[in-house]
């Protein structure tokens, strides 16, 4: 990266990851529209000597930005996260093997740089690494409203990592071995205002309903739900919560109890939105169940043509018949 970055202050409840230490990872950003972000990411990143921006059209300033802070831009349309994360592996030309994939609202903190660099000084002996995220809210990390630690695999080795669509999302392909980072990244997840997270997590829920129907790679099991791994506990609580009635009522309640009743004024209003969220996925799962079902019933009447007309044909009286 150009070393006559401009100097960009810190957001709230970040800290700058200015490192003159650094550590030999590429960092690459997915951005669509993030003008309101990307400059405060690519300051968290001055540490690092190979930085790459993924953008998939913005119309904002997003480009000429991340340009003017020196990052590598490259151009490829959005279809889904597991799909772009993996194009950007596969056509993205990193200087170095180990990769950090950072979105624009997420920003390094000087502790992740110096455990990245601890770790690649010996042999990682793993495929990559799954990063929890400390996640902020009106200036105040919202640490038990949002069930920190949450994991996601974010830090890796660029030849032994694949994504696959999940949800709205991404996880890792099962077949990857994978360490847990102690430090996490920050995420300014209301960066663009409660609109944009609305609207955001309004087409996440579709998503969602939709792997709620399909059903593949959810299977879990009882004991899942009392695993010493963290990430597949709380993936086998996600799974079976789908499956409970009063879902949207739940969550709202595990968000207070769990500590966000402590977070004030913050963790109600994340409360409210988490509920709000898991109230979208449920009404738009029995919609799209009630669709399914309307269109089996037409494919059957389809398959069976004859089936109503023979029906109707017994309900009428015979023209010869008598009173």
């Amino acid at each position: 990266m150009n070393a006559s970055v401009a100097a960009v202050d810190p957001m709230p409840g970040q800290a700058d990851a200015t490192s003159k230490s650094g550590a030999p990872v590429s960092v690459i950003i997915l951005t669509l529209n993030e003008a309101v972000n990307i400059e405060a990411c690519l300051a968290s990143c001055r540490w690092c000597d190979d930085v790459h921006v993924v953008d998939s059209g913005s119309t904002d300033r997003t480009v000429e930005l991340a340009e003017a802070m020196g990052a590598t831009l490259h151009h490829h349309p959005f279809t889904s996260f597991g799909e772009q994360r993996n194009w950007a592996i596969d056509n993205v030309g990193t200087k170095h093997d180990w990769i950090f994939h950072l979105d624009a609202d997420e920003r390094f903190t000087p502790e992740l740089v110096d455990e990245m660099a601890r770790l690649l000084a010996g042999d990682p002996g793993v495929d990559g690494f799954l990063a929890p995220q400390r996640m902020m809210m009106m200036g105040t990390w919202i640490k038990r409203s949002a069930g920190y630690p949450i994991y996601q695999v974010r830090f890796f080795h660029k030849h032994r990592m694949r994504f696959i669509d999940h949800g709205h999302g991404q996880r890792e392909d099962p077949s990857a071995t994978t360490g847990v980072l102690k430090e996490p990244y920050v995420h300014e997840a209301f960066s663009k205002g409660i609109d944009d997270w609305i609207s955001k997590h309004n087409r996440y829920s579709t998503l969602e309903a939709e792997q709620v129907l399909k059903g593949t790679g959810d299977e879990w099991r009882w004991a899942d739900l009392v695993s010493g791994d963290r990430v597949r506990r709380r993936r086998a609580v996600k799974q079976m919560l789908y499956h409970v009635p009063g879902r949207p009522l739940i969550r709202f309640a595990i968000v207070l109890l769990q500590g966000g009743i402590f977070e004030g004024r913050a963790g109600l209003t994340y409360a409210h939105l988490i509920a709000m969220y898991e109230r979208m996925i449920a009404i738009k799962v029995g919609l799209m169940r009630a669709d399914r079902a309307a269109e089996g019933q037409r494919r059957a009447s389809n398959d069976h043509p004859g089936s109503r007309t023979d029906q109707a044909s017994d309900a009428l009286p015979s023209a010869s018949g008598s009173d």
